[in-house]
């Protein structure tokens, strides 16, 4: 049996370092209540437990609302520590573990919870804390047994933490920390720079950070250090390709999402079908834009007369790295041609793909007003040997 998760959202306080409610400031069409609410019952959490203190009658009317049931702290000018006891005597008994968030750190992703659950569900913990960049942040998942020991202490020091802090200095394998890749674990939209930085990061929160992308690559799906070099030549190819259309072209690309779509297009290699099971496995972990790329780097639907955009750049930059190192598309599709020779469907399919990639090519340099070798020759972790001045891989080896 699955686990019973609740979500407990603390939103009593006084929001002084705002100045203005913060709870119910607008975030990407709802409000930062809403949205924190909109985490946990996306991930299928139906018993959502908002704490009201100020201003109680109007986030309460918003947590009904978003589908949140209540429970008020009438002391909760006396800290956080009073509305955790009032949450956790509202779950009790009706789950096996609940997600603690503060109202104002409503861009935690969804991939956090979920990993958070699956750690909590494969081998129960008294509290699994997620942890990014070496720090521990929001929402630790607290098992339900914990919550006697939550109301029996009405000001332990240290609150929360505190607690945390004697049980894991008793039984450290009680309190499990969660590697995510989610640098929002610790961003509180507490002050109005904060709450516009905020807002800000929001657009972007489908495109891994490169720290985050790291995070990905070096704790939650590994890669062997050949995919790792080949993940960052293609990046290094991307960006550049990127860049230099926005020079040349005036547009407007995210050269980030060129950049970390490079990095990750080969997360699943090794799986069938893997570019359709590494979009998945970003998709699960929140990073949707960036899931789209990765699950089109080996067939792209574009056709001449598309505009090429992010998804694009990445296509045509693997197509243009073998292993680390600069390859030509005839030395490339040439080779996977005469690997495949005695497979009529794969032929057919290699040629396609071979006629796609020069097609895109030229899109690319008219878009770019340079030849792509040269652009490309200029990309970070890429190798140089073999490049010739014809243009890329020429009159060398394609070595990796």
């Amino acid at each position: 049996m699955a686990p019973r998760l609740s979500a407990l959202i603390l939103a009593a306080g006084l929001s002084s370092r705002m100045g203005e409610l913060k709870a119910l400031l607008p975030l990407n069409g709802r409000t930062m209540l809403g949205q924190g609410v909109a985490l946990f019952s996306a991930f299928g959490v139906d018993d959502i437990v908002v704490v009201t203190g100020h201003r109680a009658g109007e986030i309460g009317a918003a947590a009904t609302e978003a589908g949140a049931r209540l429970a008020h702290n009438p002391d909760h000018a006396a800290g956080m520590y009073g509305s955790i006891r009032t949450g956790a005597a509202a779950l009790a008994g009706r789950c096996d573990g609940f997600f603690l968030l503060p109202v104002d750190m409503p861009l935690v992703r969804c991939g956090t919870v979920r990993l958070l659950a699956a750690s909590f569900a494969g081998q129960p913990a008294l509290a699994c804390c997620p942890v990014f960049a070496g720090r521990r942040g929001h929402p630790p998942l607290i098992h339900a047994d914990l919550i006697a020991s939550i109301l029996a202490q009405e000001h332990p020091e240290g609150g929360m933490r505190g607690l945390l802090a004697q049980i894991e200095a008793v039984r450290p394998d009680q309190v499990r920390e969660v590697p995510v890749a989610d640098a929002h674990i610790h961003l509180d939209l507490d002050t109005p720079e904060a709450y516009r930085d905020g807002c800000a990061r929001f657009a972007s929160r489908g495109i891994p950070t490169m720290a985050e992308c790291m995070t990905i690559l070096e704790h939650l799906h590994p890669m062997p250090g050949k995919g790792l070099a080949h993940g960052r030549a293609v990046a290094g190819v991307a960006a550049a390709i990127a860049e230099a259309m926005n020079r040349h072209g005036g547009r407007t690309l995210d050269v980030e999402l060129c950049r970390v779509g490079g990095w990750l297009h080969d997360i699943a290699k090794g799986q069938p079908r893997h570019e359709a099971e590494g979009e998945c496995w970003l998709r699960k972990l929140g990073f949707e834009r960036a899931a789209a790329i990765v699950g089109v780097h080996k067939d792209l639907p574009w056709r001449p007369g598309m505009e090429p955009g992010e998804r694009e750049i990445v296509f045509l930059a693997d197509k243009l790295v073998r292993g680390s190192r600069l390859v030509a598309i005839e030395a490339r599709f040439a080779e996977k041609l005469s690997l495949f020779r005695h497979e009529p469907e794969a032929v057919r399919a290699i040629e396609r793909r071979w006629q796609q990639a020069e097609q895109l090519a030229a899109a690319l340099e008219a878009a770019m007003g340079q030849p792509l070798a040269g652009v490309a020759t200029t990309a970070d972790g890429v190798g140089r040997d073999g490049i010739g001045a014809d243009g890329i891989g020429a009159g060398g080896t394609c070595g990796g």
